[in-house]
C-alpha cells in the first residue's frame, strides 16, 4: 500500500499539486511554547517552513518524495533549514516527549495519533484539522475510512485541555494542550 500511496501521491505533486499555509496554524501557533515542531504529511512544506522562520526547530514528513524534494526547495528559497523526512506515515514513530507543537493537516491515520500525543512534551500544543464524514457531500467517492465522525476529534483528544474545537460543514478542527 505504501508504495501506492507514494505513486499517487508523487504524480498529484509532479502535475503541479502545492499544500498551502493553513488559517489555522496562523491563527493557533503562537499558542505552543517555542521550541520542536513536527508537522506530519507535509506535502511541499508551506507550514513546515513558516514555522521554521518563526523560530520552531521543525521536523516534517511526508510520504512522497517528490513533496519532499519541493519542499527542500521551498525551505532553501526562504533561507530555512527544516528536517525533511520522506516516510510512510504507517510505520512512522516520532521522538516521545519530543516536541511543542505537532501539526496535522487533512491527513487521517487514527492509529498514528497515539503516537503524536506520546511525541507531544506535557503542555505541548497538537493542531489537528481534517475532513470529516460530511465531505462526502462535497466528494462522493471519499473514501469514509479517512474522514472524522461528529466529535471524534473530542473523543481521540478527550485527555487534552481544548483550546479551539469545531465542525465546520465538512471540516473538523481541534486545538488542544496535552495535559499530562
Amino acid at each position: 500500500m505504501a508504495l501506492e500511496d507514494r505513486e499517487r501521491w508523487n504524480q498529484k505533486y509532479l502535475a503541479g499539486w502545492k499544500s498551502s499555509l493553513h488559517k489555522t496554524l496562523l491563527d493557533f501557533y503562537r499558542f505552543a511554547p517555542l521550541g520542536r515542531a513536527l508537522e506530519v504529511a507535509c506535502g511541499t512544506g508551506e507550514n513546515a517552513v513558516f514555522l521554521a522562520k518563526a523560530g520552531f526547530v521543525v521536523d516534517a514528513v511526508d510520504i512522497s518524495d517528490i513533496a519532499i524534494q519541493k519542499a527542500k526547495e521551498l525551505a532553501r528559497k526562504e533561507g530555512v533549514y527544516v528536517n525533511f523526512i520522506c516516510a510512510d506515515l504507517d510505520h512512522f514513530v516520532p521522538e516521545e516527549n519530543a516536541y511543542e507543537l505537532v501539526v496535522n493537516f487533512y491527513y487521517l491515520n487514527r492509529s498514528l495519533i497515539p503516537k503524536l500525543k506520546r511525541a507531544l512534551k506535557q503542555e505541548g500544543l497538537i493542531i489537528f484539522e481534517t475532513y470529516n464524514e460530511k465531505h462526502t457531500l462535497v466528494k462522493k467517492d471519499f473514501n469514509p475510512e479517512y474522514l472524522l465522525k461528529e466529535g471524534e476529534l473530542l473523543q481521540l483528544f478527550r485527555d487534552f485541555e481544548v483550546l479551539h474545537y469545531s465542525e465546520s460543514f465538512n471540516i473538523s478542527t481541534f486545538v488542544g494542550k496535552k495535559l499530562r
